[in-house]
This record gives structure tokens, sequence and C-alpha cells, in this order.
């Protein structure tokens, strides 16, 4: 264990310097092109106005990535284990995130959660994504309706999932009202760089829930998805109190 846990921080170490080295050229790339543009705007053609832009977009999705593969590097590295309060966690989130709620017209209904042991930051990445995800994806026609929820996992539910019967479970869903997905790509949705949709509709690296899949594991968790084309999605993860 003592092997992985090392060759998996060299693995993160290595991604972050990486990843570090990217985003120089990248904002070097991107200072001259605004600088060619702006000095020489005006000798522009509609054609070359159009090819800047492409640029531009091209630069901001590669940032998009890298940053993507360093929160993928970090979900990999080992978790700690302090005391989470989930219900904290989440009001965190939705607070950061309160801007794209006012401007979807999100209603978000959250429960009682339970406190765990675990990545404090591990956790906040996890919900950040998994609340982005219902906010994003969501239908034109309707405002977006999400609902997170937990409860304790029963002997029964325990023995389904081949679980410790004697450690504590919680099952907490993360339901809404989006564009949802069709369930035979349930498990093909935790694989990085995996798009159900399109990419100049819904932006994004392609990584949020393998990062997911990879925060859950670490707490040696489960997560699954359940969708309904046009109807909506829920996200469930099942997490040890301890892990």
């Amino acid at each position: 264990m003592d092997e992985i846990k090392i060759y998996k921080d060299q693995v993160s170490d290595f991604v972050e310097a990486a990843a570090h080295d990217l985003h120089a050229p990248l904002r070097k790339l991107s200072i001259l092109v605004d600088r060619v543009f702006t000095k020489h705007t005006e000798q522009f053609s509609a054609d070359a106005k159009e090819y800047v832009t492409r640029i531009n977009a091209c630069i901001e999705e590669m940032r998009s990535l890298v940053d993507g593969l360093t929160e993928l590097a970090k979900a990999d590295a080992h978790a700690s284990s302090v005391d989470c309060d989930l219900n904290i966690i989440v009001q965190q989130t939705l607070d950061v995130m309160n801007e794209e709620i006012k401007e979807k017209r999100a209603k978000v209904a959250v429960d009682p959660l339970p406190a765990v042991k675990g990545s404090y930051i591990q956790y906040r990445q996890l919900f950040k994504n998994l609340l982005e995800n219902a906010i994003k994806f969501n239908n034109k026609e309707i405002s977006p309706d999400i609902r997170v929820s937990a409860e304790p996992i029963g002997k029964d539910e325990k023995s389904f999932f081949n679980l410790p019967p004697d450690k504590k479970y919680y099952k907490i869903e993360v339901d809404d009202n989006g564009i949802g997905f069709n369930q035979v790509n349930a498990e093909k949705i935790f694989e990085p760089f995996v798009r159900l949709h399109p990419k100049a509709e819904y932006e994004g690296s392609g990584l949020g829930l393998s990062i997911c899949k990879k925060i859950v594991d670490n707490h040696h968790g489960i997560i699954y998805a359940e969708g309904d084309e046009d109807k909506g999605s829920r996200f469930t993860l099942i997490l040890p109190e301890t892990h």
C-alpha cells in the first residue's frame, strides 16, 4: 500500500509540475494574440477576426484541460482523514456558485447531511463538480431543480453493495431535472474525456465526473449514476463514515 501511495504522489507531483509549465506558454500566447489584435485590428478582415476569436477559444480550452488534469491528479492523491461536515461543505459550494444559481434561476434543496471523515479539499471538489453539472446540463425550457439528500445504509443495502457489515455508510443522492442521459452510458460517463453532449453547447474539460469517481474511490466508497433522457439525472454516493 505504501508503494502505491508513493507512486500516486509522484504522478500527482509530475502532473502538477507539467501543468504549471504549460500555463506559462499559454499565458504568453494569449498575450501575444491580444497585442496583435489590439494593434492591428483595423487591418484585420472579418475572416481574420474570426480566426483570432477561434485561437482565443482554443487557448481557453487548453487552459481548462490543463486545470482539469491538475484536479484529476490531486484527486488521485491519498485522501487525508479529518472531520468533514458535509452540510458545511455543500453550503460553501453553493455560496461560491451563488451568481450562477441566480442566473439560471435554479432551486437547490439540501436535506440534512452527515459528518464523515476524509479529505476536506477532495469532498469540496466532489460536490462542486456534481452541483455544477446539475446546473450546467439543464433543460433550457425549465429552471434547474436540484435536491441533495442523505440516509444511513441498512444491512440489506450493505449486503447488496458487498460492504463490511460492521462499518457505517451513508447514501447521498444528488437529483436534478436536467437533460439527463441514456442509461446505457451510466458507466461510460465516469471515464476521462467522455462527452455525451456537443462541446459547443456544454463547455468543459470532460474530466469532472472522472475526478468525482477518483475521489470516491480514494475514500473507499461507491458512485453510480441513473439517467433518463430529457428528464434528469441522479448521482448516488455511498460514503463510509470513516474511510
